[in-house]
């Protein structure tokens, strides 16, 4: 029976319960692939490696970059260069975020266009307590539930082009356990970079010298590719001399300085590091130290963060105009204030890491092969049939073994019944057509699943004549209480094949 026949006699859902929703992983980046450095290392002192979590909610260990010269990995990039052990890098960016500010630090989505930040805290954030009749803010419900310096948050932007319940919400899209983070010490996610791995064979196969990617992909990536990063106040004196030159010209060691490593081919070595950005032309001091790194080479605009509070957690750069940069905050449309409160953080936690992404095809360029390869990768949220979605729904693309796949997950319960026995299903629709095609089958659920909202997925290969064409499908889940027989609907994300 069509979605629509039925969808006009269900009631309207209540709001969600938030004991029922506050452990649960959601957003449009929950189960996405991505990339972390982590502090210390997973294996002690490889800090510096890249490790990829690939998609869903499997608990499985991030993976290490294979050992081949073209990997984007600093640490096999540091051995190859002969640097000394030691060296912590504190949060990359390949150049590919995409910072949606305007020139006078003020967020500035483009029309229906939309964007998301994905951002991680230092160990000993607390967030904003719940206060009278405000509930604590994500950021402190997921301290309270600890291993918040091991968890991804994201932020849909204000002015985005989504459903209103969306926009403007911090959302945790991976816990420590969903990155498949050590369960004892202090794992802390010290970098992430979502572009790195797009169109990445997500089983890490390799090729020659390269990891195998997606074919359509290659096109939609900047030659030379590039890795930006930063180094600890700490650790600079272990870095190379020849490293800190700039323009030709030796500059002093600084933690707060931008070095860039590059590569001119995808199967190519990459180059000896080099200064990007020197401290001063950020409007910092050399003892200063960037801890969060965003870095729009197309817009040439920069978001980025400084240990410590000192100065305000999210700072722009605008590097399209003559001139040295200012350090200024980020600030909300229309008078809204400071970015860095608005994402429920306190006055004393410290962003750790920041990547900024513009999910639209078509913001710039155009449909695949000459737009956006994230606008490829990731469903965009929806409204809902059934007033406004109460689950947590998801979409993301993945490149395994030759095959071009998108992966679908709903996270949550019926908020009235909770967490209790009953059943979820998986609807595909093209376009703006509402008629469903049933992907997968009936799922029972799990109410003793260690992963909180029991996600469940579905997998839809992608026809090859279909690749990358910028096709729409919208995926639609819903879960029914086998009990009281309440019906919920989680988000509906709609992907770009």
């Amino acid at each position: 029976m069509p979605i629509r026949y039925y969808v006009v006699a269900a009631a309207a859902l209540s709001a969600v319960l938030p004991g029922q929703v506050a452990r649960d992983s959601r957003g449009p980046l929950a189960g996405a692939a991505t990339s972390v450095l982590v502090e210390g290392g997973v294996v002690a002192g490889h800090d510096a490696q890249t490790r990829v979590h690939r998609n869903g909610f499997t608990m499985a260990p991030t993976l290490p970059m294979p050992g081949v010269i073209s990997a984007p990995d600093l640490e096999a990039i540091f051995l190859a260069q002969m640097a000394p052990a030691g060296i912590h890098v504190d949060d990359i960016s390949t150049g590919r975020d995409d910072v949606l500010v305007d020139s006078n630090g003020v967020i500035d989505v483009p029309p229906s266009s939309w964007g998301v930040w994905s951002f991680s805290l230092r160990n000993g954030a607390i967030g904003v307590p719940a206060m009278g009749t405000t509930p604590a803010s994500r950021i402190a419900v997921q301290a309270a539930q600890g291993s918040v310096g091991a968890a991804l948050f994201s932020w849909i932007l204000p002015g985005s082009n989504l459903p209103m319940q969306v926009v403007n919400r911090v959302e945790r899209s991976h816990s420590r356990e969903e990155l498949g983070l050590p369960t004892t010490g202090s794992a802390e996610v010290d970098s992430i970079d979502f572009p790195l791995v797009l169109g990445l064979d997500q089983g890490l196969a390799v090729s020659g010298t390269s990891i195998v990617r997606e074919p359509g992909f290659n096109g939609l990536i900047s030659n030379p590719q590039a890795i930006y990063f930063t180094v600890s106040h700490g650790t600079r004196g272990l870095v190379p001399l020849p490293w800190w030159n700039y323009l030709g010209t030796p500059t002093l060691a600084s933690g707060a300085t931008i070095l860039v490593v590059l590569k001119s081919s995808p199967g190519g070595p990459w180059t000896t590091p080099h200064v990007f950005k020197p401290y001063y032309t950020l409007g910092l001091l050399r003892d200063e130290d960037i801890d969060a790194l965003a870095y729009d080479e197309v817009r040439e605009k920069l978001l980025y963060s400084t240990v410590g509070t000192m100065h305000d957690q999210f700072l722009f750069a605008d590097f399209s105009t003559d001139g040295a940069a200012i350090a200024q905050p980020v600030m909300m449309p229309n008078g809204g204030g400071h970015a860095s409160d608005a994402i429920g953080k306190a006055q004393t936690d410290d962003v750790d890491a920041i990547c900024t992404l513009d999910p639209t095809i078509g913001t710039i360029g155009g449909p695949p092969p000459g737009g956006d390869d994230f606008g490829s990768s990731v469903g965009t949220p929806r409204p809902g049939l059934l007033g406004v979605p109460t689950l947590g729904g998801s979409a993301y693309r993945r490149f395994q073994g030759g095959v071009v796949r998108f992966d679908t997950f709903l996270v949550g319960w019926p908020p009235n019944a909770g967490i209790a026995p009953g059943f979820a299903v998986a609807f595909l629709t093209s376009g703006n057509n509402l008629d469903p095609l049933l992907i997968g089958g009936i799922k029972l659920r799990n109410t003793a699943n260690a992963l909180n909202g029991d996600p469940q997925s579905e997998t839809v290969v992608v026809p090859p004549a279909l690749v990358l064409t910028g096709q729409r499908f919208t995926f639609r889940w819903f879960a029914l209480d086998a009990a009281t027989g309440e019906l919920a609907e989680a988000w509906p994300v709609q992907v770009y094949l």
